[in-house]
């Protein structure tokens, strides 16, 4: 990990988490600190909900049914 003022970076083949957003290049806020993020490898990654996943999950919580 790279750490250039308020700029963190991930090294190659990894990916920066703090355990809800991933990313390879975060620009730490005023209450954010670097401690608050950490390296895991690229493969980790969790897959990003697709438009149809993202439309069954607002069916069920609307209590639409299909």
């Amino acid at each position: 990990m790279i750490i250039e003022g308020n700029k963190v970076t991930a090294d190659e083949g990894k990916t920066l988490t703090n355990g809800e957003t991933y990313s390879k290049q975060v620009y730490l806020g005023i209450h954010d600190a670097p401690e608050n993020w950490r390296e895991i490898p690229d493969e980790d990654v969790p897959e990003e909900p697709t438009i149809e996943d993202k439309a069954e999950a607002y069916d069920i919580l609307m209590g639409v049914e299909a």
